[in-house]
């Protein structure tokens, strides 16, 4: 058997970004990991973890982007069309959030939110010259294959084309084409991808971070529905962490907003400090 663990990185939405920090503290830490499997945005920070770059240069590229880019990304600097007694449930609700101020206020005729012009330019310059040589540790990124209607996990081919389906929420941005097939991002089903782990892969250590799920009764059919994907997601997650060896779960993170575009970095510090205190208690354990 190789050396080292099978890394999983979970997070939904922007949560995902945290991983750059997990992903610091198991490199002070020395952790051997042969294998990273990652999707939606903790496909960027498992890339550039793969690649043996500097970590820093991710989150303050990330953080500079949605800055730039959140009004149109996001629209989530004041929440036009919500009611105020509403907005702080639409931002610990991702899936809330894309079903009630999206698609049923403005876009049911649309098949995706966003363009992939938008971010496909700051891919392009930040990992359009990666090759599989350059890569210190293999990589493989989950993604939804729409044609065989299955999650696959992506290995080969363009780099890019397999981050852009990794991050291809549906109703946010539209299908990725690779090949004669189209992926959609996996986290929609389960934001651990470890449907495709086996006992080969074994010891799977995994890094959870929970979402919020809100205390209060949903108010209308929207609301109900919403409950009931987060409900599903969070069954689904559950499910898959059987087959996990080690599971480190970032419970200070469960809290973080993930439209809170302006935290980025110091949300990559907490999620550092607080895998650093996990590892050091599993160490002494």
């Amino acid at each position: 058997m190789n050396e080292g663990v099978t890394l999983v990185l979970g997070g939904l939405g922007i949560k995902g970004i945290s991983n750059i920090g997990t992903l610091q503290a198991l490199s002070n830490h020395d952790m051997p990991i042969r294998k990273i499997v990652a999707s939606g945005i903790s496909s960027m920070a498992a890339t550039q973890f793969a690649l043996g770059r500097d970590m820093d240069s991710l989150t303050a590229h990330l953080a500079r982007f949605f800055t730039e880019n959140h009004r149109s990304l996001w629209g989530l600097e004041r929440l036009s069309g919500m009611p105020r007694g509403r907005t702080r449930r639409v931002r610990d609700s991702f899936a809330y959030f894309l079903r009630e101020r999206f698609f049923c206020q403005s876009n049911f005729k649309r098949l995706s939110i966003m363009e992939w012009e938008t971010i496909e330019g700051d891919l392009q310059n930040f990992f359009g010259e990666v090759t599989p040589a350059d890569f210190r540790m293999p990589l493989s990124i989950s993604a939804i294959n729409l044609d065989l209607g299955k999650e696959v996990l992506l290995e080969e081919g363009n780099l890019v084309d397999q981050l852009k389906a990794a991050i291809a929420f549906p109703g946010l941005f539209p299908p990725v084409k690779i090949g004669n097939q189209e992926f959609v991002g996996s986290t929609f089903y389960c934001e651990l991808p470890l449907g495709n782990l086996d006992e080969n892969d074994s010891p799977i250590v995994v890094i959870d971070i929970p979402s919020y799920l809100s205390s209060q009764q949903p108010g209308n059919v929207i609301e109900t529905i919403a409950r009931m994907d987060e409900l599903r997601s969070i069954t689904i997650k559950q499910k898959l962490l059987g087959k996990a060896d080690r599971i480190f779960s970032l419970g200070g993170l469960s809290g973080f907003q993930w439209g809170n575009y302006k935290q980025i970095s110091a949300q990559v510090g907490l999620a550092q400090q607080e895998m650093e205190q996990l590892l050091s208690r599993s160490d002494s354990a």
